[in-house]
């Protein structure tokens, strides 16, 4: 009997260590969100908006969600407000739009008709078993774009949610960058849409 305690010992001692040790540590999610390379040509003429990096307050340590399985913070070393103007401007420009980027507190843009700003109220990634053998991996972005400008009539104001979810074995970080980068680009596209069906931007002819 003590020698079959002993081996049981032996086998989930290591596991318990490990588990203690993963419950401390952060999943990383790698690399950034940039839309898939597309040959856009470049539209004529000065530009017709300004996309100024968006606000986003940001968790401590860059945190942008959980594992809720293995009890650990999810991280990400971007910065949302800024990958997300980036997606919006690069969808605007794959769109005709003479788009160019700027920081938040760029100089020297007055002279553009339109200014786009806006603010990433959830960046978040988390995960979940769901099953014995399914572990759910699930990103939500929403953003509220404002437009305003000489030519328009008042601000104009869009708020866009997605979310995408995707199905495992087990969690990687590379499921947590495709559903965080899915979500953010359709919420980019849709944003986008959304200026344009409204007038307040426009392609360039």
């Amino acid at each position: 009997m003590k020698r079959a305690f002993r081996t049981l010992l032996l086998f989930v001692g290591p596991c318990l260590v490990l588990s203690a040790c993963a419950a401390g540590s952060s999943l990383h999610v790698p690399g950034d969100l940039a839309r898939p390379a597309r040959a856009v040509a470049p539209a004529a003429g000065a530009p017709q908006a300004v996309v100024a990096d968006f606000s986003y307050a940001a968790a401590p340590g860059g945190v942008v969600g959980r594992d809720f399985d293995r009890v650990r913070p999810i991280v990400w070393k971007g910065e949302p407000g800024k990958a997300m103007a980036d997606l919006v401007a690069g969808v605007l420009r794959e769109s005709g739009v003479a788009a160019v980027r700027r920081g938040a507190d760029a100089q020297g843009v007055e002279a553009v008709p339109v200014r786009i700003s806006g603010v990433v109220r959830r960046f978040e990634v988390n995960t979940r078993r769901t099953g014995n053998l399914t572990v759910v991996t699930e990103a939500t972005v929403s953003l509220t774009v404002t437009a305003e400008g000489t030519g328009l009539s008042g601000p104009s104001e869009q708020t866009v949610t997605s979310s995408t979810s995707l199905r495992d074995l087990f969690v990687t970080p590379d499921d947590l960058r495709e559903a965080l980068r899915s979500a953010a680009n359709a919420v980019a596209e849709e944003a986008a849409r959304k200026l344009l069906e409204a007038k307040v931007v426009s392609p360039s002819s």
